[in-house]
């Protein structure tokens, strides 16, 4: 989208002071060659250089300058604008004179810029007409130059006169100041400088420009392909914008389309917003902004901005487009600005990479209208594409960065899976482990219980059997131990845990019973409390804790000579201490230090041991013997 009549002062202004700096430079050299000029031989050849800047004009079809049309006088250049401009071709004349036509080098005409159909005549005589195809309004294009020869036959020496004809497009009907109808000053030259010039022009817009158009394309081709493999929205945007532009700037850099030069202007101000809306889509979606209110008015004005320019097409093209201009410059200086206060507070190498972006656009625009006074198709076409180029680059710069922190997040995350396997390993063969030692104990569990029942069911019948079916007093006796032997032991397969009153009156009736028959008296000194008591010990507990007052007993009646046992038992926190004291004569002192070798001391600690308990045996010659045994519960 284009400006009106006073946009592009400042540039304007640049322009002048970049073509006044120019002159000065000529008028330096100028002062050089004469000076050589003074030491070296007269040249009687003169050479014309000059620029016209004077014109007469008249409206009129007429295939030669109507000399009979009212004429006035314009300076060039001259832009059509509709207070100067009548519907239908134009005419102009420039006059200049020459001194002798057939010496010096070969002259030529150079017109820098016209974007309208041209015809060019010499004192009458055709030099230059545009293609055809070009008739019917069509724009030629703007950022094309025309250079012709003069023939020296043609020139005459004094006065000569060079028609122009222009049919082209005033400025209300074009979307840029840039593409409507004007005809430049004219500089005649010799033909070799021009065309140095012109080559120059032609470099600068359709070398330069082409080429970083070009390279902008394959940018957006590369942001395409990122975004596909990144899944990044804001690539996809990014993309867009770069494609949309390269599309536009081609159009403009390229042979002019055929179709009418209002329409051609028409579809360059539609395309401008939807590329717009990519690259202010691409700056949100990069800082991390996504608003659907926005989103869904830069996408509205996408369809207001064509149909407003439906309206105004033909005749008020530029006055409509003038205004989307200036909202669409606010509204990308906004989205700008949130993102270089966002990307400063949240990640300053996005930041930097925008900010070299716009620093590379002011750069290269302030360029280009300060240093290059010749036409472009489109003011700021060729820093836009820098601008883009430097995006794209540090895109793919901060997309590295991204990759190698990924890289060695992706390490250290190995890492941590590898070491969180190997302890998820370690973790289950524990488990397993500990499950086949589990499985261990249940089938051992299960085979004591079916050992026991066998033992209850078929040993223990038959020695019940030999108890009450025996004649004989000792078989009886041994039949009887043997049925109260293995009846403990099935208590101790079946693996229940005993409560400790209960094992507290076993013990009791276990001690009474054996003490009486070997005449020994017993002392009971445990509290009542303790027989109440509902804390349960193990069975193998109970049943080596028996055994080991068994054999205390045996050998107290067999050993001691005792008359009274005293047997108590107290209860802490963690253990119960079992106490058997008797008043015999004691161990006698040739058995001093070998109690583990006789008397079943070692069974008794043996069994105290594989409990995690102690038993300490205390004696002396006519002090009695003391059996304190220590079991955890």
């Amino acid at each position: 989208m284009g400006d009106g009549d006073d946009d592009g002062t400042d540039v304007r202004w640049l322009q002048l002071v970049g073509r006044r700096l120019r002159r000065v430079a000529g008028l330096l050299a100028v002062a050089v060659g004469l000076t050589a000029a003074l030491a070296a031989p007269t040249v009687s050849a003169q050479v014309t250089d000059l620029t016209i800047t004077q014109a007469q004009v008249a409206r009129g079809d007429a295939p030669t300058f109507p000399d009979q049309a009212p004429l006035r006088n314009v300076t060039l250049p001259d832009l059509w604008e509709r207070a100067n401009h009548e519907e239908g071709p134009r005419w102009y004349r420039l006059q200049f004179n020459i001194p002798a036509p057939d010496t010096g080098p070969l002259l030529g005409a150079y017109l820098e810029q016209a974007c309208a159909r041209v015809e060019l005549r010499l004192n009458g005589q055709l030099l230059h007409a545009d293609a055809s195809a070009l008739s019917g309004g069509a724009v030629r294009g703007c950022h094309v130059g025309v250079l012709v020869a003069l023939p020296a036959r043609l020139l005459v020496a004094g006065a000569n006169h060079i028609d122009i004809r222009l049919e082209g497009q005033p400025l209300e009907r074009v979307a840029v100041r840039e593409r409507a109808a004007m005809l430049g000053p004219l500089q005649i030259a010799p033909m070799a400088d021009l065309a140095s010039q012109a080559q120059v022009q032609h470099d600068i817009n359709a070398g330069l420009a082409i080429a970083l158009t070009t390279a902008v394309g394959i940018a957006g081709l590369g942001a395409l392909g990122l975004a596909w493999l990144s899944r990044l929205p804001y690539l996809g945007w990014f993309a867009a914008a770069c494609l949309g532009w390269a599309g536009l700037s081609g159009a403009l850099l390229y042979s002019a389309p055929a179709m009418p030069g209002t329409w051609t202007d028409f579809m360059l101000c539609a395309a401008v917003p939807p590329i717009g809306l990519a690259g202010m889509m691409f700056l949100l979606r990069y800082c991390g902004l996504a608003l659907s209110w926005l989103d869904s008015a830069l996408a509205l004005q996408c369809v207001v901005v064509p149909l407003s320019l439906v309206i105004a097409v033909p005749d008020r093209l530029h006055g409509v487009a003038r205004p989307w201009a200036y909202i669409l410059l606010v509204e990308i200086a906004a989205v700008l600005a949130v993102f270089l206060h966002r990307a400063w507070r949240m990640s300053r190498p996005d930041f930097w990479v925008v900010a070299m972006a716009l620093g590379g656009f002011v750069a290269t625009w302030l360029a280009e209208a300060v240093l290059a006074d010749v036409p472009a198709a489109l003011p700021g076409q060729a820093a836009l594409n820098v601008g883009l180029l430097i995006v794209f680059g540090g895109l793919g710069w901060r997309l590295h960065q991204l990759l190698q922190k990924a890289l060695a997040t992706a390490d250290a995350t190995r890492l941590q899976l590898e070491k969180r396997v190997q302890e998820v390993v370690s973790e289950a063969e524990r488990s397993i482990d500990q499950a086949a030692v589990v499985r261990v104990e249940e089938v051992a569990t299960k085979e004591r219980k079916r050992i026991a029942a066998d033992l209850h069911d078929d040993l223990g019948a038959k020695l019940l059997t030999i108890v009450h079916t025996s004649n004989d007093e000792r078989i009886s006796t041994l039949a009887r131990e043997a049925l109260e032997e293995m009846r403990l032991s099935v208590r101790g397969l079946s693996g229940k845990p005993v409560q400790l009153g209960d094992s507290v009156g076993d013990w009791r009736s276990e001690a009474m019973s054996r003490l009486s028959q070997g005449g020994i008296e017993l002392v009971w000194n445990v509290s009542d409390d303790l027989l109440m008591s509902e804390r349960k010990i193990s069975a193998r507990a109970y049943v080596q804790t028996t055994r080991i007052l068994r054999e205390a007993v045996s050998n107290m009646i067999k050993h001691s000579g005792a008359t009274q046992c005293e047997i108590g038992i107290r209860l802490n926190d963690n253990d119960f201490e079992f106490n058997i004291v008797d008043n015999g004569k004691g161990i006698p002192m040739e058995l001093d230090g070998k109690l583990d070798r006789g008397h079943g001391m070692s069974t008794m600690k043996t069994r105290a041991k594989q409990l995690q308990g102690q038993c300490l045996v205390e004696s002396g010659p006519g002090f009695g013997t003391a059996i304190r045994l220590t079991l955890p519960l």
